[in-house]
């Protein structure tokens, strides 16, 4: 009589419960085996950041660049040449969105910060034959459109 009770219980389990087990049990199973199989299983390496100053672009001295910042933790980075001679460097952003403040950094050619400030404007005096660095970057991780002149 046991035997009776225990297949009249089996049987009034809703058959989507066991579809719904098995295809947890397939499931784990299947990535078990093949996730151990990948030709990177064994050689995990994190992304490299999406930019930083090796990746900067090169301005062109009163061509204006589009940009856009997409997240908060989104940074553009340009790189500007002094030249044989120096001089002064003018920068304007423009700001294309009613939503996006940008703010801009200047770094000189040893990476070492010279300015950090809102932007629109910025005006700073170059050493002959060096680079400069710029990011331009989202205030309180707002975004948007903009655009980047830099002139002699």
């Amino acid at each position: 009589m046991a035997a009776k009770d225990w297949l009249a219980r089996v049987r009034s389990i809703d058959v989507r419960i066991i579809a719904a087990a098995g295809a947890a049990v397939l499931l784990i199973g299947g990535v078990m085996w093949t996730i151990p199989t990948t030709p990177d299983s064994n050689s995990f390496t994190f992304d490299p950041p999406r930019r930083d100053f090796s990746s900067a672009r090169a301005v062109e001295p009163g061509k204006p660049i589009q940009g856009q910042i997409v997240d908060g933790s989104d940074i553009d980075y340009y790189r500007i040449n002094s030249g044989t001679a120096g001089g002064h460097v003018q920068i304007h952003i423009q700001n294309d969105s009613a939503t996006f403040v940008p703010g801009l950094s200047v770094y000189d050619s040893m990476k070492k910060l010279i300015e950090e400030r809102p932007a629109p404007d910025y005006g700073f005096d170059t050493q002959p034959n060096s680079t400069y660095y710029l990011q331009v970057w989202g205030q309180r991780s707002t975004t948007g459109p903009y655009t980047l002149t830099v002139t002699r």
